[in-house]
């Protein structure tokens, strides 16, 4: 996922990427090369403005479909006119980070985790290894999970993974993406960012991570 606004602290979860704007139209132009998920802007961001901001990015067929948080003080704009304008949501200062935060779970739909202790295989191809062993995954979400191995993984690894859920087993590629220190026991913990999931894999996911499938 990505999103574009200057709270990269608050949205450390779900693998988003942040980029940083400050003006309207250096928005406009990220969102036209990224593709965004998410804008949090502000009303009176320079030069554009966040009024005409949404409604060029709401105009544009190939921009329109991304959700978009607006913040503003009570005297610059109130939430019917941001709504108005296009925003999805408005938060007017003072707010708490808090309120931010789930406002941004909401329309991304940042992924629940649940714990998930269960044997799995690993093939690896890395840039310098291809191998396969057993590890043992951590916790799983519908993007990702975290594995414990024996063998260091290096992040951008391409790997294929199985894994056992309830009575169905899960096979899929995945990739590197976040390296943990070395462990007590000599035990490597990776982050595994999950690849092409089948619409099946991703029902089982879903299911035990809302407590449907007991382990």
């Amino acid at each position: 996922m990505h999103a574009i606004g200057g709270h990269d602290t608050i949205l450390g979860r779900g693998n988003i990427t942040t980029y940083p704007a400050r003006t309207s139209e250096e928005i406009l132009n990220i969102h036209g090369v990224r593709k965004a998920d998410m804008i949090i802007t502000e009303a009176a961001l320079p030069l554009m403005g966040g009024f005409k901001l949404c409604s060029a990015i709401r105009s544009d067929a190939g921009l329109k479909n991304v959700s978009i948080i607006m913040l503003c003080d009570s005297v610059e704009a109130s939430p019917p006119q941001c709504r108005e304008a296009g925003a999805n949501a408005v938060l007017l200062r003072p707010f708490d980070p808090i309120q931010l935060f789930s406002k941004v779970s909401e329309l991304l739909v940042i992924p629940q985790r649940q714990d998930l202790r269960t044997l799995l295989h690993v093939s690896v191809q890395g840039r310098e290894k291809k191998s396969s062993f057993a590890g043992m995954s951590h916790n799983i979400s519908m993007s990702g999970m975290l594995i414990e191995t024996d063998q260091e993984l290096t992040k951008g690894d391409r790997l294929t993974w199985t894994v056992n859920i309830g009575p169905r087993k899960i096979s899929a590629d995945g990739m590197v993406v976040r390296v943990v220190q070395e462990q007590a026991g000599g035990k490597f913990l990776s982050g595994i960012k999950f690849l092409n999931l089948d619409t099946k894999s991703l029902v089982i996911i879903e299911q035990f991570v809302k407590g449907l499938i007991k382990h």
